[in-house]
């Protein structure tokens, strides 16, 4: 055969059935814990390391021998569990080429030529896919996570032939393979009766789902004696993850953990920068997939010099926001934020804290306070004060967005993070104007809580920084869903 000839099967292959072609990484020999030239490992030959035994790695060039992760061990750890198996990892590991990749082979079978070559190419045993297609569940936290990170990465392994009911819209989807394997898109926000009827061979969960979720899924893979494969950078804390794969996982549970520094094509000392600026306990989990207990200041990055600015004129052509969280006896809080969509920075140039006052006094003040402002892109609120947004809505007109709470008080603190960590420029994504004390005072105290168990921050100090959660969290969603 010509060489010609080869390459252009080859490039049929890839086209046709991506999968047959698609390898799992593993750990290359060079520095990579992320410190460059001030790491203690040796400079390394850069070639691939061989598997000695399980976390164990080895470059016979070198004659180096050092605990890494890898892709191929989280598959072949895999077969380790019988219900289910956690496979955290720290950000950009690759847990979600991962997911996808295993779950286009169990939906198809082994019986595609395909997917034995998957198997083969990646050292992985052939009884760890079952033989005939089937129906598999991919679950992301909400279809706007689907559309943007699992359906195209699904969509990348699928063989030729594949068809596709609704892939493009926020909505239940799903895909069928030529030999009638399907895969089924659903969303963890949807709650717990959008899984509830069914019975399927393997669901994946890409990041943590609602617990009452997962416990829907585990009833749907009885019958079919099937498996479910959480990949999941565990930002939540000592969750329910932590309890049924850590702490006192039943019978049948495994986990992996796989690092990003060990990905190849990844540079760690990038990643390792990318980080830097959070606290130890978070780098944990965003390096290494690490369950971590948080202690001290829920927000250490906020610094006064850094993040908060005197006020200056706002320019009318930047969107406007306001973000409530409701009380009396606690304060009632509102925030009025200006975005700075060009640079995407967050201004918060006014506050409102005030006990004992009834609803619609507060609705009043916020009125009269905001009255020569722009007009604003929306009002968001904590979504468990319904009689309150009703109140508002009815009373004085005031239309208020429901915060995504579903996202959990874990994920939309990281949101904050993120914007209070510096870009190349050493520029923060939000700002604090000088004129909003209370607010500022609420970064200095706000703590996590002592009490050992699940990470939370403690009920005070709280309601500004709730308030400002909601905010961003609903510009998350809201961005995300725009694109």
């Amino acid at each position: 055969m010509s060489l010609q000839r080869a390459r252009r099967q080859l490039l049929d292959v890839m086209r046709g059935y991506p999968l047959a072609l698609s390898r799992l990484w593993v750990p290359h020999c060079h520095r990579w814990d992320g410190f460059g030239s001030k790491s203690e490992r040796v400079r390394g030959c850069g070639h691939e390391m061989r598997m000695v035994g399980l976390g164990s790695y080895r470059c016979d060039r070198c004659d180096v021998e050092e605990a890494r992760t890898s892709q191929r061990e989280a598959a072949i750890r895999f077969m380790n569990s019988d219900e289910a198996y956690l496979c955290t990892g720290g950000n950009r590991a690759g847990k979600t080429q991962f997911g996808a990749q295993l779950a286009v082979a169990i939906a198809a079978g082994r019986d595609q030529w395909w997917v034995r070559e998957w198997l083969r190419l990646n050292d992985l045993p052939e009884d760890m896919v079952q033989r005939k297609p089937q129906t598999v569940w991919y679950v992301a936290l909400s279809y706007g996570d689907a559309l943007e990170y699992g359906r195209p990465k699904l969509e990348q392994y699928a063989p030729q032939g594949t068809r596709y009911t609704r892939w493009r819209a926020q909505d239940r989807a799903a895909m069928r393979l030529p030999n009638g394997g399907r895969i089924v898109s659903l969303s963890d926000s949807a709650g717990r009766e959008a899984f509830q009827g069914a019975s399927v061979k393997f669901v994946w969960c890409d990041e943590e789902p609602d617990q009452e979720v997962f416990e829907e899924c585990m009833l749907r893979i009885v019958d079919t004696k099937g498996k479910i494969l959480i990949t999941a950078t565990p930002l939540k804390g000592l969750s329910f993850m932590y309890d049924f794969f850590v702490d006192s996982p039943p019978q049948g549970f495994d986990r992996y953990a796989i690092s990003g520094l060990d990905n190849p094509y990844i540079s760690s000392n990038k990643l390792r920068r990318a980080v830097a600026h959070l606290s130890e306990a978070s780098q944990n989990a965003r390096l290494f997939g690490m369950f971590t207990s948080q202690s001290g200041l829920v927000y250490p990055e906020f610094d006064r010099s850094i993040h908060v600015a005197k006020p200056f004129e706002i320019p009318d052509h930047w969107p406007r926001d306001v973000a409530i969280d409701f009380g009396v006896r606690n304060p009632f809080v509102a925030l009025w934020l200006a975005h700075d969509e060009d640079n995407d920075v967050l201004y918060v140039y006014r506050e409102y804290f005030k006990t004992e006052k009834t609803t619609l006094e507060n609705g009043r003040m916020m009125l009269a306070l905001g009255a020569k402002d722009p007009d604003l892109r929306w009002v968001v609120a904590d979504p468990e004060s319904r009689d309150g947004r009703l109140l508002l809505s009815r009373e004085l007109g005031l239309l208020t967005k429901p915060a995504p709470k579903h996202m959990g008080v874990m994920e939309t603190i990281g949101l904050v993070k993120d914007r209070l960590k510096l870009n190349a420029e050493g520029k923060p994504a939000l700002v604090v104007f000088n004129n909003c004390k209370e607010l500022i005072k609420e970064f200095r105290k706000y703590k996590w809580s002592k009490t050992k168990g699940k990470d939370k921050p403690e009920k005070i100090h709280d309601h500004g920084m709730d308030a400002l959660r909601y905010e961003c969290a609903f510009l998350y969603r809201y961005r995300k869903h725009r694109q």
